[in-house]
């Protein structure tokens, strides 16, 4: 039996709740495939973090694949559960995964004698953010906590951990857009700071701020501190984070 384990990769922090989150989203990957009629084990079904682990994300990987050949398994998908490219999808991962392969190489020529030397056990997919869905689930969203019985204009903000990199916040800048919102970043300008002060100088006094991010968290709630003080002045409010669990991993195994 030649067998196809997935294996999904999120960002990973010392924050349990990371830990936590990761251990959701494997639980309803392996809800869903058990459940379309294909023959998966729960333990061709796991997940890692490329961050906050004992072990970094080529040995888990490897761990991984050790566990499921003996059973049959001639390739794992790696199903990378992150909103934007950034660094870390464009070149961590493929590299934490090249190692991992190089790892396995001969444990894979032993197990399948009959396939190519160069057949790679690993197939690393596109992350969850390039889905064609994600602007009009961003939309639905704002629209599910926008007062439409108020005459006020208002604002929205989706806010993103930003990047140095050249063009790599146009992304998110063209989400934004689509969303009918402006763009801020936690890490570069324009910082949320910046951007409700462009609303306030409007004299727009409603603002709602969406995080783009894949759970809630220390960032989520750093966030919310930084509203905080203006409060007193304008209704603000930050939104859950745009996607549940369930969501996102019917966004990743759409890439198999």
């Amino acid at each position: 039996m030649n067998a196809t384990a997935l294996f999904l990769v999120t960002h990973g922090s010392r924050d349990r709740r990371s830990w936590l989150a990761l251990q959701n989203f494997v639980a309803v990957a392996r809800s869903r495939k058990n459940g379309d009629g294909n023959d998966y084990s729960d333990r061709y079904i796991s997940g890692g973090c490329l961050e906050g682990q004992d072990l970094n994300l080529s040995q888990q990987l490897v761990q991984f694949a050790t566990e499921v050949i003996p059973s049959g398994v001639s390739e794992i998908v790696i199903l990378p559960l992150f909103l934007l490219e950034g660094v870390h999808v464009s070149e961590d991962i493929p590299e934490q995964v090249a190692i991992a392969e190089n790892k396995l190489t001969d444990k894979f020529a032993e197990k399948f004698p009959d396939k190519s030397s160069d057949r790679s056990i690993f197939r690393l997919k596109a992350h969850v953010g390039t889905d064609k869905q994600i602007p009009s689930l961003l939309l639905q969203h704002f629209e599910k906590y926008t007062d439409e019985s108020s005459l006020e204009k208002q604002g929205r903000i989706l806010m993103a951990h930003g990047s140095r990199r050249f063009g790599a916040n146009q992304v998110v800048e063209d989400l934004a857009a689509q969303s009918q919102a402006i763009a801020a970043y936690w890490g570069v300008e324009p910082k949320i700071e910046t951007q409700i002060e462009n609303f306030l100088a409007q004299g727009i006094r409603k603002i709602k701020v969406l995080p783009y991010f894949l759970t809630e968290g220390g960032l989520t709630e750093a966030i919310a501190n930084k509203l905080e003080p203006y409060r007193d002045r304008i209704q603000i409010q930050q939104l859950p984070v745009p996607l549940s669990n369930e969501q996102i991993v019917d966004l990743a195994l759409k890439f198999m």
